[in-house]
């Protein structure tokens, strides 16, 4: 129905979108809280690309459950799985659009790659257990 011009209207915003939640989260946030970021994008990237959901609405391939996870982190406020599940979801959408929307794509790998997941030692992983619950 849109044809190039929507696509490219599509990928423009997915582009603009991916940029700006990273350029925004690198500014406000610690970088343990980035790392958990990039480890819940790269987790729920691999996720959908591994194991395709065929519970999609027509149109939108993006998997329901990522789109559930989406929603409860913005009902729970959670703002680094809200911005993880987000990029996820971004760059799920840029990939199907192809090369229009690659720069997406590529500025969401560069900030997983920028913030690879820190491994807690037993300790902090303890502590965090025990403030948990």
């Amino acid at each position: 129905m849109f044809g190039l011009f929507g696509k490219n209207s599509v990928a423009l915003q997915l582009i603009r979108d991916s940029q700006s939640i990273i350029r925004s989260d690198e500014t406000a946030y610690a970088d343990s809280h980035l790392s958990k970021i990039s480890e819940i994008a790269s987790s729920s990237i691999q996720h959908a690309l591994n194991k395709p959901d065929i519970k999609t609405t027509k149109g939108d391939k993006t998997p329901r459950w990522l789109k559930e996870a989406h929603h409860d982190a913005r009902k729970r406020n959670d703002q680094a799985a809200l911005s993880g599940t987000t990029l996820a979801i971004i760059f799920l959408r840029a990939q199907e659009l192809g090369n229009l929307a690659q720069p997406a794509c590529d500025a969401i790998d560069e900030f997983i790659a920028r913030w690879p997941v820190v491994e807690k030692s037993s300790a902090q992983a303890s502590e965090e257990k025990t403030l948990d619950e």
